[in-house]
């Protein structure tokens, strides 16, 4: 491991958020195995860290053990990444096995020693006079030793000889393909294993994690990573880094940061709140489908794009133009709110996102554009893109104090039902715990016809209304109805009214969410 002036040199993996996992990048000369089971994007992952040494000038080397060059460069196309001052030597066609063979090298392994392997592989490096240089598929040498003891002491020679030449080496590994894969991960600097799981929805989850490099620090943890037409992207497990890490918000910070008061703009709503919400905090909106939810966490971003600010709505169930004409429906984003630049909305599903994506675009939407309000709708879809329930309730604690500490106000809406009628009123994982603010919508019937209720179940940081009152949309807006005071059975999850029905609101059966 070099350095220069105290400080370790490093090289870059062409990837720049496994360089922020890895503090800044490889060591320089040192040997990395990549292991994983095929199709987890293992040869990816070494173009990369090949192409960001050609964009400094630096002399790259790939030697191609279990593919053809065509195919190596067929992949880096696919991906966009540009070979172009790349070198290939391949030894992995039966063609370049018959020319080694006569030559008395390798590849003929009841009569060539792997000692002669490693010897062809010195003169190809000493011809080219690389930087950097990966062995994809380093499993296919395993196969040729014969003895643990001879395969340990070549890959210690060729350690030795590639650290002396100051060159920084990632293999690329499949170590079920062969037994012996612990001394290949015994002498190596640092261990970076990519793993697949497919998900019971039939959604491919991807992850990376750095699991050993020797005299540095690395972000440990296992981060989510996926294979586009533009490269491999991977996402920290912790992204929202800060001076105040480990989520500790010294007193004098907190006293620093200043919380927006947010308000629907509709006044018996606001009253309901006790006012309004505030930024730095979180408010779960919780009901069956229908009830209004998302119509009701809409018009505090409606009320406050109107006043200047900006907010981002992260969409899982329906698309961006369906939302649009609902919210337009009940008098709010009108196309000139809509069209201001204040707004962002982003339609995700199973197959667009996974956890540490989604962590990622609202990262983005804060640092680099300025959000104040994010939505997150639903949070039943948001659940149903995660590889299991406890990683959901994992990334959303971490994922609720960052948006406070950095002084966001979190609307997330939660389907609480299951089926469309009937007690099932649960929902799939409760994280009412986590939230600052929760407001809970009902159905209710009444002399033949559906009503809507709402109430202010939980606000920490104020005074509230207690009273459940009945709540109507229709093309005027949002309109909170007089308290329900014989109304009985809502939070139960069976409502029931049995009041004079005088004193109910005209229902006149609008579209809502």
């Amino acid at each position: 491991m070099k350095q220069l002036n105290g400080e370790v040199v490093r090289h870059s993996t062409g990837i720049a958020a496994l360089d922020n996992i890895t503090c800044g990048g490889l060591p320089e000369g040192e040997i990395y195995v990549v292991n994983g089971a095929p199709g987890t994007g293992k040869t990816i992952l070494g173009l990369h860290f090949l192409q960001a040494g050609v964009q400094v000038g630096e002399k790259v080397l790939c030697i191609a053990l279990s593919q053809r060059v065509e195919t190596l460069k067929q992949t880096a196309d696919s991906v966009g990444i540009d070979t172009t001052g790349m070198v290939f030597e391949e030894f992995s066609t039966m063609q370049a096995l018959e020319i080694t063979a006569r030559q008395q090298t390798v590849f003929d392994t009841s009569e060539i020693e792997l000692e002669e392997t490693m010897t062809q592989f010195t003169k190809i490096i000493e011809a080219v006079q690389p930087q950097r240089v990966v062995f994809d598929g380093i499993s296919y040498l395993r196969m040729l030793a014969n003895d643990t003891v001879v395969y340990r002491r070549n890959l210690l020679l060729l350690r030795d000889y590639m650290y002396n030449r100051n060159i920084t080496v990632l293999l690329t590994d499949t170590p079920e393909m062969a037994p012996g894969d612990r001394e290949l991960v015994a002498i190596t600097h640092g261990i970076i294993t990519l793993s697949k799981v497919t998900s019971p929805y039939g959604q491919d989850y991807r992850y990376v994690q750095v699991s050993k490099i020797r005299g540095t620090g690395f972000q440990s943890g296992v981060h989510d990573m996926e294979i586009t037409n533009q490269g491999m992207k991977v996402y920290p497990l912790y992204p929202f880094t800060h001076q105040d890490s480990d989520f500790v918000l010294h007193t004098g910070n907190a006293s620093k940061r200043t919380h927006q008061r947010i308000s629907s703009g509709i006044e018996s709503l606001d009253k309901l709140i006790g006012g309004h919400l505030l930024t730095g905090t979180s408010c779960l909106l919780i009901g069956p489908s229908g009830t209004g939810k998302t119509t009701v966490a809409t018009s505090f971003i409606h009320n406050f794009i109107r006043q200047g600010g900006k907010a981002s709505i992260f969409l899982f169930d329906e698309l961006a133009s369906t939302f649009l004409e609902r919210s337009q429906g009940l008098g709010m984003l009108p196309k000139q709110i809509s069209d201001s630049g204040q707004l962002r909305i982003h339609e995700l599903g199973l197959s667009k996102s996974n956890p540490g994506k989604f962590t990622y675009l609202i990262d983005q939407e804060i640092k680099k554009w300025g959000a104040k309000v994010v939505l997150i709708d639903s949070l039943t879809g948001y659940g149903n893109s995660m590889p299991s329930n406890q990683k959901l309730i994992t990334q959303l604690h971490d994922l609720l104090i960052a948006l406070n500490q950095q002084n966001v106000l979190t609307l997330l809406v939660v389907v609480a039902q299951h089926g469309v009628i009937g007690n099932q009123l649960q929902e799939d994982i409760d994280i009412s715990y986590l939230a600052d603010a929760v407001l809970l919508l009902r159905h209710f019937e009444s002399q033949g016809a559906l009503h809507r209720a709402i109430g202010v179940y939980k606000k920490r940081y104020g005074a509230h209304e207690t009273r459940i009152r009945e709540v109507q949309l229709n093309s005027s807006g949002i309109h909170i109805g007089q308290p329900l005071e014989q109304f009985s059975g809502i939070l139960s999850g069976i409502p029931n009214y049995v009041g004079d029905t005088q004193t109910l609101m005209n229902n006149t059966h609008e579209p809502t969410d």
